[in-house]
């Protein structure tokens, strides 16, 4: 019995130190891109060349992430689209707080989440197997990017 509850406690030490593996998301830096493939077990989509740098994968749920990349390399804006949510909390890293405090208070008749503050803007929709949203940190926008350019 000892030997199943040491077992147990060590199998949980190392997920925690799983958890707290350094993971792609908002705000992060480029390299993090393969971070998020590799975690969210996507595939690199290819993606027409155009003034803003941007990295698609493509989720086995079919789901489809964008990381939008600044000059720096500076993770600047997301967006997603598909059939199910992509893990949000990876996805939005220390901004998903702010989409779980709007989540709570959703504009019901078009399951709409929305966060608007000079920090982040959120905006997150869907039913079933129909998801999309976008974010982004307004004070990394580069230079002449505005809203209208993430989708």
């Amino acid at each position: 019995m000892r030997i199943r509850q040491h077992c147990m406690a060590l199998g949980c030490l190392l997920l925690a130190g799983f958890a707290g593996a350094a993971r792609a998301a908002l705000g992060s830096g480029a390299d993090s891109v393969e971070s998020d493939r590799v975690s969210m077990k996507g595939l690199t989509r290819p993606v027409p060349a155009g003034t803003l740098n941007k990295k698609e994968l493509q989720l086995p749920s079919g789901t489809v992430v964008t990381e939008y990349l600044g000059s720096t390399g500076q993770v600047y804006a997301v967006t997603w689209h598909g059939p199910s949510l992509p893990n949000l909390q990876q996805v939005l890293g220390d901004y998903f707080a702010n989409y779980q405090d709007a989540a709570r208070n959703p504009i019901v008749r078009h399951r709409l989440v929305r966060v608007n503050s000079a920090q982040i803007v959120i905006e997150s929709s869907g039913r079933m197997r129909a998801f999309t949203g976008r974010a982004w940190v307004p004070a990394l926008l580069p230079a002449g990017v505005t809203a209208a350019d993430i989708q």
